[in-house]
Formats: C-alpha cells, structure tokens, sequence
C-alpha cells in the first residue's frame, strides 16, 4: 500500500513482510538523514528592551514565521513546542499551538519566560531531499526574583527584558532571511524609553552625588557669610562697649566681660555641628535622590491573570517613584533652608 506523507515523500508499507519502504536511493537516503539529524549552523541573537507581550503577540509571531516559511519555502511545520515558565520556578510545555492559544493557568503565578520552538521540514530548490530547520525564541521578562534557577535559561540579565533568537539552518540566505524578519518583527514590539527619563536613570549615581554635594557646598557657603556677619556683629558691639564706657576702667572692666561671656568660641561648636549635620544629611540625601532616580522600566510577559496585575502594580509605582524623585529635590532644598535658617538663628541670636 502506497501512501504521501506531509512532506510530500511516496512511503510504501509492505505489511506482509514488515517493512517500511522509501522511494530513495543510498545516496538521497544518507542525504535525507544527515538532514535531520545533522548539525545546522546556528544563527544567535540577543536584543534588549522594554516590552509587554501578551498571548496575541505570541500568536502574530507564530503567524509572521508560519506564513513566510509555508508561502515562499514550501516547508512544513513539523512541531511547534511552547514552554512557559513562572514565578514559582515552575513550566509548562506546550506541544502545539492550538494548546497555546486554549491553555489557561489557573494558579496565581506570573509568567517570566517563554521559549516557542518551531520545527520544519524543508525542501530548498538547490537540494534534492526535505531538511530540518529549527527556529527559537526566547522571551525573558523583568523577573520579579534576582536570578531564574533554571538550567534552560544559562545568561540572565534581571534588570532588563530581553529576547534571543536560535536559528539552525542548512541554508545561509534562508537563515539570515529569517534572522532579519523576526528582528524587525522583535523591534516592533519594544517600547521606546522616554528620553528624559531614560538620561535621568542613566545618569542616577551621577545626580544623588551632584545633589549631596551641592547641599553639603551650600551648608559651607551659609558658615562662610554667617560668620562674616557674627565677626561684624562682635566688632561693632565691642565698638559700642568701649565707646560707652566712661574710664579706662569701664572699658577694662566691659572687655572683661564680653570675653567671658565667649561667643566666639560658642558660634565655632554651632558651626562645627551645623557642619556635621549637614554632611549627614547631604550623604543621606544623595542616597535617596539616586535611589529614586533610578527608575528602571520593566518588561512584562503578559500570561497570566497574575501577570496583568503584576504589571498594572509595577507602571504604577514606577510613576509614583518618578514623581517622588523631583519630590526628593523640593526636601532637600526645603531642607537646606530650614537649617540655614536654624544656624542663623543659633548663631547669631
């Protein structure tokens, strides 16, 4: 009995005598089989961003792929493997992609990563027998943990969202053919940062050093004019006790007791801790500008009804963390204020 197999390939099954015949010589036979499990060469890259990819995405991905492979190569979709991976260290498998588009997790997990698989069969115009292409996409969201524990996922970066492409191809021009769609198809799907934010978390250490600093130079700058204006004060007011005096011995006597009453010496430990105080303040406030200047986007992977609450938590306190982080600035000028004027008001009272 003769029957077509999905690669279009004549098979005739003699079952009186138990075998499987293939209409191929030795030569197309080895051919055939070093294309299946031969070793391809491999095309890899690594593209990262801010995205959130939902169920849909997935699905146009696997259209834009199915399509250009099925309509201008003739291949064959043998396999497509889905494996999804969540926030409790646990995966799914998908061997489908009617599985993909009906599968519903129903634990309270959010999902982190994704590998979507497929497997063709193709028959190239320069070859005389079908071989196996494979290409593999990698989707790594923000992870909410440092690091994913997982043998399958060797290189992590966890502040980013990043997606990896594995082509293995038998034909060059078909693999970077395929390398160039899915990266413009991948590029499509980033979001493209915010250019003022994205100097601002950049630039974080930079602007909480910048800050400190600027509060601790204007606390020296306040000492410097305040006791200018404490030395003014002490010279006009012993102008004032010698002028009143009426002898020599008034006068000796009003010295006497503007130096034992030592604000020189009072003013210096007022300065000295408004010094100290402000270098704490300055160190500690430079630490929370960074802290909150540095205001990572994160990327989602939309699987799970967890996952859209995840990510519906995250946008929003990273809007509330840029809004405190010009908050941070208003405090620590409010604050510098403050305690310039309670120098002053020590210092010159």
């Amino acid at each position: 009995m003769k029957q077509i197999d999905t690669s279009g390939i004549e098979v005739v099954h003699d079952f009186q005598k138990g075998y499987l015949t293939l209409p191929f010589n030795q030569d197309q036979f080895q051919t055939f089989i070093k294309g299946l499990l031969g070793t391809p060469q491999t095309i890899t890259k690594r593209i990262r961003g801010n995205f959130d990819i939902h169920l849909s995405d997935l699905q146009n991905l696997h259209t834009l792929i199915n399509q250009r492979v099925t309509q201008q190569n003739n291949g064959e979709l043998i396999q497509l493997k889905t494996q999804v991976y969540y926030s409790d260290e646990s995966s799914v498998l998908l061997s489908s992609y009617e599985e993909l588009v009906t599968y519903n997790e129903v634990k309270p997990v959010i999902s982190e990563a994704v590998r979507m698989t497929w497997t063709y069969l193709i028959q190239f115009a320069d070859k005389t027998v079908p071989e196996k292409q494979e290409i593999e996409i990698m989707i790594l969201a923000t992870p909410q943990r440092n690091i994913i524990e997982d043998d399958d996922i060797p290189i992590i970066y966890p502040s980013f969202g990043q997606i990896k492409m594995t082509i293995k191809h038998t034909a060059r021009s078909w693999g970077s053919d395929i390398e160039a769609l899915l990266t413009n198809q991948i590029n499509s799907i980033l979001i493209k940062p915010n250019k003022f934010k994205d100097y601002i978390r950049r630039n974080h250490v930079n602007i909480g050093i910048a800050t400190g600093i600027l509060f601790f130079l204007s606390s020296i700058v306040t000492i410097v004019i305040t006791t200018q204006i404490f030395n003014n004060n002490e010279i006009n007011l012993t102008k004032t006790i010698i002028k009143n005096a009426k002898n020599l011995d008034a006068k000796s006597d009003a010295i006497l007791n503007y130096l034992a009453n030592n604000n020189q010496d009072l003013f210096s430990q007022i300065s000295q801790l408004y010094l100290a105080f402000s270098f704490f303040i300055a160190l500690f406030i430079g630490i929370w500008v960074a802290g909150l200047a540095n205001n990572k986007v994160k990327s989602f992977l939309v699987l799970t009804r967890e996952a859209k609450t995840n990510m519906e938590q995250s946008l929003k306190k990273s809007k509330n963390k840029f809004i405190l982080f010009f908050v941070s600035i208003g405090v620590s000028v409010l604050t510098k204020a403050i305690a310039a004027l309670i120098f002053n008001w020590c210092g010159l009272k």
